[in-house]
């Protein structure tokens, strides 16, 4: 038995680590679960646990904190340190960074499977999938695993990991499709797509069954709060959904909060969620200019099906919440207030607007330096530090 200890510094539901969860514990490997930015209980935990191996998920907007974190492990123990998630995904170079020994690209959970199997056996693991290993002044750079398909194969998520932790305060969260079909130019999803290229689909769910299991998993843990249904791209496939939910609803009473994108927000698609009691959904208008929509970050919908969207959700009782950006790249001062008035207009529940920020390695970056809103030398060290929010549960509003 091999031993993983995963460090997060956010209190937040990541499905990704309690996939990683299973998998490990499929193989009968021990993993355990840390919620601190603190390097005293760090250390206290990792001098407790004693892991073969410490790993972390990793946000770009948190990295500055984990990478300081690793050095300070560092120096009080000698054991491998893997990062995972959207950031060494994207931006491998990472490794480069003294303190960490590995990197995970892409989907984790077999890797680490493999990972862990070899510590286990004593074996070499410089050669395994979807992990870059340095060993000295080299660096091995394996290549990436096909995506896994059909979805159901990957271990059967357990959120127990998080078990006396604020996360499971939170409303249960649910992860049924993984991938998206847009390419919106300030995501690390298109990105992500060209990683994967000819290797499988990028956009994949779980089968009807599993994901009833899925969502039992999720009961099993959280609050009898509603339902998150997080992924990306529910609507996609209509006959799908309304399996899911026609089953749902025969499991549980809960109603359910949704993540829709506005193209897939269609009449049909509504009428089959409020059928099937959806009490919120949540969709990224992003901006109310559509100038700014279409040339600055490729969302290709008008204002006018906004409003009769929203016109179609208010119709059926559904509230919605909208996500909203100001400071884009060439946005005016009138654009602003063109957000501002769609959101009226659509006669929005709640309103969420956020500051853009400019990650690296994103098209919108290239965009705003072009036009002479960034520094032609812009990277990560330019970001501000991202306030750490531990210790806050995530929770839906009362509807």
């Amino acid at each position: 038995m091999a031993k993983v200890l995963m460090i997060q510094i956010q209190s937040a539901p990541y499905c990704g680590t309690a996939y990683l969860h299973a998998a490990a514990k499929s193989r009968h490997h021990k993993f355990s679960l840390l919620l601190s930015n603190n390097p005293s209980t760090i250390l206290s935990k990792i001098q407790t646990e004693k892991p073969d191996v410490i790993g972390f998920s990793c946000l770009s907007c948190f990295m500055k904190e984990i990478l300081s974190l690793c050095c300070e492990i560092k120096k009080s123990f000698d054991i491998s340190i893997i990062l995972g998630g959207p950031h060494p995904t994207l931006f491998p170079e990472v490794l480069s960074e003294k303190s960490i020994d590995m990197i995970c690209i892409g989907e984790g959970e077999f890797a680490l499977i493999d990972l862990l199997n070899a510590i286990e056996k004593k074996k070499n693991y410089s050669h395994i999938k979807n992990l870059w290993v340095k060993k000295g002044n080299t660096i091995h750079k394996n290549p990436l695993r096909p995506l896994v398909e059909p979805l159901d194969k990957i271990p059967l998520i357990d959120w127990s990991c998080y078990r006396n932790t604020p996360v499971l305060l939170g409303s249960p969260t649910v992860f049924l499709i993984r991938g998206c079909p847009f390419s919106c130019n300030y995501c690390f999803n298109q990105q992500t797509k060209k990683l994967y290229h000819n290797l499988g689909n990028y956009i994949r769910h779980f089968s009807v069954q599993r994901s009833l299991l899925e969502i039992k998993a999720a009961l099993k843990y959280f609050p009898k709060d509603p339902i998150i249904f997080a992924s990306d791209s529910f609507g996609i496939d209509l006959p799908w959904m309304e399996q899911v939910f026609e089953r749902y609803s025969k499991l549980t009473n809960l109603p359910f909060v949704l993540l829709l994108r506005p193209e897939l927000t269609t009449q049909e698609c509504i009428d089959i969620i409020a059928k099937y009691n959806c009490c919120s959904v949540s969709i990224g208008v992003e901006s109310g200019s559509e100038r700014i929509r279409r040339d600055i970050i490729r969302r290709y919908y008008t204002n006018s099906f906004l409003i009769t969207m929203a016109q179609r959700l208010h119709a059926k009782n559904i509230k919605f919440k909208t996500f909203n950006m100001l400071g884009l790249p060439t946005e005016t001062e009138k654009e602003m207030w063109e957000t501002v008035d769609i959101n009226i207009k659509m006669k929005t529940d709640f309103p969420r607007a956020s500051i853009f920020t400019p990650y690296p390695g994103t098209e919108i970056v290239e965009i705003a330096k072009k036009r002479g809103y960034l520094n032609k030398n812009f990277n990560f060290d330019n970001l501000p530090d991202t306030p750490n929010r531990c210790y806050v549960p995530i929770s839906t509003p009362n509807y």
